[in-house]
């Protein structure tokens, strides 16, 4: 159920009153959603909006998302998980930023300083310390990397299903002393896919992108190349994956957690 927490800052949407609060402050003006159609979505009732616009603890929390020329995405898939697919977007902006985070009971928006983006994407990842063995295969298939690219969250389950189908079948192919392959057949494992966004004339565009696999053993780079993403329950093809470690990962991604790269 949807709700709006002023005192702590916390906003609750369904999605459909997400996509209709999102279409009335950002995007081009000529397409944005009026009153007369936000007010029916329960925005009003929720002290979101008023006829003037958002109302000023709305604006608390949605001005970093109004200004922002740049965003960071997380999506993490995990079998054992009990939202097996969840998404997270900070909105990037200084001094404060938007974070929309899906969950079971619906869409979460709170403020944060920009400091602290750093924190809450290590803390939606998977770099905690690994022994970083190495012995799982050379390659998988890119219908698995297809599966995390092609998640949200109302087809959350379907997807899911077919990522553990597919890891399941990359461990039946051996070899059986590996721990990769009993990760895979026991759902022990996480994929992220991270996504930097910066805005440009037609809306946002992908300036940054890594997906990673990571068992009990190590963590994995699935290098994909610039096709179409196929279809998780399709045919599928083999993609390289290359061992690395957490830090280098970080390295990686902490320039994209900054509204100025």
């Amino acid at each position: 159920m949807s709700s709006f927490d002023s005192d702590h800052g916390v906003i609750i949407l369904e999605p459909s009153q997400w996509e209709v609060l999102q279409r009335m402050i950002i995007g081009p003006v000529s397409e944005r959603a009026t009153y007369a159609e936000s007010a029916p979505a329960g925005l009003e009732d929720l002290g979101v909006i008023d006829r003037y616009g958002l109302t000023a603890p709305a604006r608390e929390i949605l001005g970093g998302l109004m200004i922002a020329d740049a965003r960071y995405s997380l999506r993490r898939l995990d079998p054992n998980d009990s939202m097996p697919v969840r998404d997270i977007t900070i909105w990037l902006a200084a001094p404060r930023c938007t974070v929309e985070r899906y969950d079971a009971d619906g869409v979460h928006l709170y403020a944060c300083d920009d400091v602290d983006v750093p924190h809450i994407a290590l803390a939606n990842d998977h770099l905690y310390p690994r022994p970083m063995v190495h012995d799982g295969p050379e390659s998988v298939y890119d219908t698995l990397a297809a599966a995390a690219r092609l998640a949200d969250v109302d087809a959350a389950v379907r997807i899911m299903d077919a990522a553990v189908r597919i890891m399941r079948s990359i461990g039946r192919s051996g070899p059986a002393a590996s721990d990769f392959v009993h990760d895979a057949k026991a759902d022990r494992w996480t994929m992220v896919m991270r996504l930097r966004q910066d805005r440009d004339r037609d809306g946002f565009t992908a300036t940054g992108e890594l997906l990673t696999l990571g068992v009990s053993n190590m963590t994995y780079v699935l290098e994909e190349d610039d096709g179409p993403v196929v279809d998780p329950n399709g045919p599928s093809s083999h993609i390289p994956i290359r061992p690395v470690m957490g830090t280098e990962i970080w390295a990686t991604i902490c320039p994209w957690l900054w509204s100025t790269p």
